[in-house]
């Protein structure tokens, strides 16, 4: 034989394949290798250093004297966070041309050290400008006491502003002259308008998460004891052959039926007039998993009568499974780091959630009216997360807002056990389900920005989508045995529409389109399913009938309403990622066209996505819109098949390259082992900074001023806080008055939004708010006359403030300061002088 073939035969051989199975590691090493050399090198696309806001301190209405000679400003504060890194004035004053003209910025620690110094030439520098101090991070920052020092030259025309009110406790604002000087200028300002930032540190990292732990360790293990409890009971008692299916697959179905369950419970459970209690869900929680102990023995003793002593049963954990843990871990310790600094869920929608939960709570069953919170006497909201959130504070008697915050971020980290469950049901291929797992764990944007909305009956849907699209695919295409899964289907299709009504409208062309194209296949199942879950779900459905106009719904509209999201497309990876997706599409087709099965699911889930879009178009294809869905609602889920389809590709394309030549293994491996890496290191930077500052309506300091409101203010007292015009009508508060009502139950003129429910309490509202956008000056005892008038007796004033300026309140003698501290403020609106 020639010894060129002979070498050819040889590498091809089995025993030379085998050989490179046992290293191909080594490839992959070097790929991460490299893409981490990259990184370090400029991969700036990938990671850059992760800096948020520390002190936030922006109110400002006045000019401090222009610091030149002898003349210095200086302003004491005192970081939270290590790694202090930059800081940032708002300029007064123009620049001046002259080269005698600068100004003078140093930075001195707790020991009087300098940190930092920059001298700004001015000819540059305008009114009102930005400018931003930066400097190497300080690693240990948090808790020191630090000295800005602003001085300038005889020449220098530029100042900073500040705020003529104490809005700041960590900190200072003083002037320092010469000891020559016979003229000492004042001010008035009490504080700079100063923002600090910080460069998140290891030691931060380490120290974040711990917090974390310390403050939701007891919720988060509390929530994973009860939220699977109903899904693990329902498979266990299920047939033996669920049993073998895929562990993580499993515990993903369990996760969902669990919370599809406990909303249906609570349903049926206040139909019949039970009332929920903490004691009697630690019942239900104990004895649940008792009985799920007993369950699980007794099929292990089932399986080992009828086993064949040389039976071998397959392995139940694999090395997937191992990936996807520590997938899990990571994604949800990012989840934590993205709310480092919140002490309240963001945006208009968790005021709402936090308002629901209370009344839950209080009452103990799913309320039928809003009482004693608000004037609204009926309940059409859909409530499936909110018997997770009411449950859970009955149960910890954990505070409303940091558990609803933690109880997010732990459903986000939950969703790509999810979708991992949904990949395998589709394909019944572990590294399919793995690598769409990852996809949303890291390096998508959704579902991870729910948090700058709130979204959390959203969030939970998306819980409970995958695993449903992988059931009912299974039940219709799937062989006999998946029949029996029917019934599953029907639970979470019921639990779906409890959640969020919109989702459980995207989902049906899904079952629709799976049932067309099997020609019909076990459309008794799927018919049967569907009739169980409207009976399960037919109490709420119901009520949906007798509270609300569903004609008049279906047939409202709100102006652009229905817009496009192109904005998204431009965050972080999302378009590349649409472009892979469209590229691999296109060579889909190659397969399908030879009539490759498997090719079905990823084609089904374009398909399902297409027509979503054709429905969804409205007016630009001469079709009827309606303000019960959009585009944007549907959009924010296109992640869930996006991340199936591109799972499924590469676990086809990984079984193609398998039978290929050990060096194209071993490229294949290195690319593999830099792109992991590379997305692996996006993915976790952009977790970390998914949050949108601009949705964060309360910060912390309102947490105190809120609670110093319940402790001081009578109950029965009626409080005014700033608003916004948020959508068509509906107005919004637009700082942390937005939580008064569902923290301390005190009527507040912008209560969450559920007052749209009471068309005459809305329109007092509405009616309310824009007035008080219009009052010209809140300082004129008029404005305070015309608070009387609306039954007001306090103004409420959030750190990130509103038309209720705190300064232009404390000029107005007939307002009383009663509460001032880091920019929040409680005012007494006083009866005028006899």
């Amino acid at each position: 034989m020639d010894p060129l073939a002979e070498t050819a035969v040889s590498l091809s051989s089995p025993a030379r394949q085998f050989s490179f199975r046992r290293w191909w590691w080594l490839p992959f090493l070097f790929g991460c290798l490299a893409a981490l050399i990259w990184v370090w090198a400029d991969g700036r696309a990938v990671w850059s250093p992760v800096t948020a806001v520390d002190i936030n301190q922006t109110r400002a209405n006045t000019a401090l004297p222009i610091p030149r000679d002898t003349l210095r400003l200086v302003q004491t504060f005192t970081p939270t966070r290590d790694g202090l890194a930059e800081i940032e004035l708002v300029l007064a004053g123009n620049g001046s041309d002259g080269d005698d003209a600068y100004l003078f910025l140093q930075l001195f620690d707790a020991a009087g050290a300098l940190v930092a110094e920059r001298r700004v030439a001015t000819r540059s520098l305008t009114n009102d400008q930005t400018y931003v101090f930066a400097f190497p991070p300080q690693p240990q920052s948090a808790g020191q006491i630090y000295t800005l020092q602003i001085s300038g030259s005889s020449g220098n025309p530029i100042s900073v502003r500040g705020y003529d009110q104490d809005v700041y406790a960590g900190g200072a604002l003083r002037l320092q002259s010469g000891p020559l000087d016979t003229e000492r200028p004042t001010t008035s300002a009490q504080d700079l308008r100063l923002i600090t930032r910080y460069q998140l540190t290891w030691s931060d990292v380490g120290q974040t998460l711990a917090t974390a732990l310390a403050q939701a360790g007891w919720l988060f293990a509390v929530t994973l004891l009860f939220l699977p409890l109903p899904g693990v009971l329902m498979l266990l008692g299920g047939p033996a052959a669920w049993r073998h299916w895929d562990a993580l697959a499993w515990l993903g179905t369990a996760v969902a039926l669990g919370a599809a369950g406990w909303a249906i419970l609570w349903q049926w459970v206040s139909l019949v007039g039970g009332r929920f209690t903490g004691g009697l869900l630690w019942v239900l929680v104990v004895g649940g998993w008792l009985l799920a102990l007993f369950l699980w023995r007794f099929r292990l003793s089932a399986v080992g009568v009828q086993q064949r002593p040389s039976s071998t049963p397959s392995p139940r954990f694999h090395k997937e499974h191992a990936a996807l843990l520590i997938l899990l871990l990571a994604g949800f310790a990012v989840r934590l780091l993205a709310v480092r600094d919140l002490a309240f869920p963001p945006w208009v929608d968790a005021s709402r959630h936090a308002l629901i939960t209370a009344v839950m709570v209080d009452k103990g069953t799913i309320p039928d009216n809003y009482a004693p919170y608000l004037p609204v006497d009926r309940f059409p909201y859909h409530f499936g997360f909110h018997t997770l959130s009411a449950s859970l504070a009955l149960m910890t008697g954990s505070p409303l807002a940091p558990l609803l915050l933690y109880l997010g971020q732990l459903l986000n980290a939950l969703i790509p056990l999810a979708i991992y469950t949904a990949g395998w049901l589709l394909t019944r291929r572990r590294l399919a389900g793995l690598t769409a797992a990852f996809l949303v764990a890291l390096p998508f944007f959704f579902p991870a920005y729910y948090l700058s909305w709130g979204r959390m009956t959203q969030l939970t849907a998306v819980l409970l989508l995958p695993v449903l699209l992988g059931l009912t695919w299974q039940l219709v295409r799937g062989g006999r045995a998946w029949r029996r899964v029917w019934w599953l289907v029907a639970v979470l299709a019921a639990g779906m529409f409890l959640v969020h009504f919109r989702v459980f409208l995207f989902y049906l062309p899904f079952a629709f389109i799976v049932w067309l194209i099997s020609w019909g296949r076990n459309g008794r199942w799927l018919a049967a399913a569907a009739a169980l879950a409207v009976f399960l779900a037919a109490p709420h459905m119901l009520n949906l009938l007798r509270v609300t106009e569903p004609v008049e719904t279906v047939q409202h509209r709100i102006e652009n309403y229905n817009t496009f999201p192109v904005a998204y497309l431009n965050v972080g990876w999302e378009r590349p990622f649409l472009y892979v997706a469209g590229g691999l599409f296109v060579l889909l087709l190659i397969p399908a066209l030879r009539r490759r099965r498997w090719t079905t699911a990823p084609l089904l889930l374009v398909g399902w996505v297409a027509v979503l879009f054709i429905l969804l178009s409205g007016a630009r294809l001469g079709l009827p819109e309606t303000s019960l869905v959009n585009i944007n609602s549907m959009y924010i889920i296109v992640f869930i098949p996006l991340s199936l389809f591109l799972g499924i590709a590469i676990a086809r394309f990984w079984r193609w390259l398998r039978r290929r030549h050990w060096i194209w293994q071993a490229v294949g491996w290195f690319v593999t082992g830099a792109g992991i890496t590379a997305v692996f290191i996006f993915g976790l930077h952009q977790q970390i900074t998914v949050l949108n500052s601009q949705t964060v309506l309360a910060y912390p300091a309102d947490l105190a001023g809120l609670a110093w409101l319940d402790a001081n203010v009578p109950s029965d007292a009626k409080i005014a806080a700033s608003s916004w015009k948020w959508l068509g009508e509906t107005w919004a508060g637009s700082d942390g008055g937005a939580w008064i009502l569902p923290l301390t139950g005190r009527e507040t003129t912008i209560p969450p939004i559920d007052y749209i429910y009471n068309r005459d309490y809305f329109r007092g509202i509405r009616e309310f708010n824009q007035a008080a956008t219009d009052v010209a000056d809140w300082a004129a005892p008029a404005a305070a006359d015309w608070l009387r008038e609306q039954g007001v007796d306090y103004v409420f004033v959030g750190a990130r403030g509103g038309f209720f300026d705190p300064a232009t309140l404390a000029r107005n003698p007939q307002m009383r300061l009663l509460y001032g501290k880091d920019g929040v403020f409680v005012f007494a609106v006083s009866a005028p002088p006899s």
